[in-house]
């Protein structure tokens, strides 16, 4: 089984090019819930063979660290490219706990992911699936597959929607990108919908690019938190407290559930199957709700 599930905490995950040996130092001491390591698109092609090789050491250096963010995933190349099978042999270890998959538009992409995987994770007398797949949504056809894609292999856990700003679903939908959300909206919403519909424990958002306004990042992350995601994907180390926040319960919320789970659990001895709290009708859909919520917060203590 995969070593990410429900109870992982992935409010934020933090991009760092594995090119750099600077960045990837200062990768260890983050207070993101993971470590997403790039060796795709922020690494030039002729960089590609060292940054395999600075990502491998790094995973290495994570299993020994006390302070390193508890997950550990990796950006690796296209299926399809020349570079995927290099770079899972690279990082295929028990430190690594998923991949992000680029640009997955079809089942036998996925498939074929998951064939490779396998074959190291057997080769390495690792646990069959313990690498999880994240798919990485940026394509018009990858959304329109999107429940397909999330079935085709047990160790696919979530998906993370391309919606950063001129990127490549941009690109691909010949759509602009705006700051309330609209453009993408339909997309944002499909991939949450089908991704939920698959039992995805992880629904995530892409990237913000705007560096300097961290007012804009919020709100973005707002948009797709209200719509059910449960973290984004960061490109700066500023931007991560921002989405451990906003993908956090917060404390008044939880509080509240607490009182409406005592509540119903009250009425429930006393015979009924819906109760009136605070002014509203609560009935088990609701409870479950509640213990999701509830849930949710806990996981993340946990990881804090």
């Amino acid at each position: 089984m995969p070593r990410i599930n429900s109870s992982t905490a992935l409010r934020s995950m933090l991009f760092t090019p594995g090119s750099s040996e600077k960045m990837l130092s200062k990768s260890l001491t983050s207070p993101s819930d993971a470590s997403l390591y790039d060796i795709e698109d922020s690494v030039a092609e002729d960089m590609k063979s060292k940054a395999r090789e600075l990502v491998g050491e790094i995973i290495k250096e994570n299993e020994n660290s006390n302070e390193a963010p508890p997950t550990v995933l990796v950006r690796v190349n296209d299926v399809n490219s020349e570079h995927f099978e290099k770079d899972i042999d690279a990082i295929a270890t028990s430190g690594l706990d998923g991949i992000f998959l680029p640009k997955p538009e079809t089942e036998a992409d996925v498939r074929k992911a998951d064939a490779i995987i396998t074959k190291f994770e057997t080769e390495r007398k690792l646990e069959i699936n313990s690498i999880a797949i994240i798919l990485q949504m940026e394509s018009a056809l990858g959304i329109y597959n999107c429940f397909n894609l999330c079935k085709s292999a047990e160790r696919v856990v979530g998906v993370n929607l391309g919606s950063a700003e001129d990127a490549d679903l941009c690109r691909d939908l010949g759509a602009q990108w705006t700051p309330d959300g609209n453009t993408l909206h339909y997309s944002r919403s499909k991939v949450l919908l089908e991704a939920r519909a698959a039992k995805m424990p992880h629904p995530t958002d892409g990237v913000y690019m705007d560096l300097q306004n961290d007012d804009g990042c919020r709100e973005d992350a707002e948009i797709a938190r209200l719509l059910g995601y449960t973290g984004k994907a960061a490109i700066h180390p500023r931007q991560v407290p921002i989405f451990n926040e906003v993908y956090s319960p917060k404390t008044e919320e939880v509080s509240y559930y607490k009182e409406m789970l005592d509540a119903y659990y009250e009425g429930e001895k006393a015979g009924l199957g819906a109760v009136n709290f605070q002014g509203k009708m609560v009935d088990i859909a609701m409870v479950r709700h509640a213990e999701n919520i509830i849930n949710r917060s806990k996981a993340i203590q946990s990881r804090t």
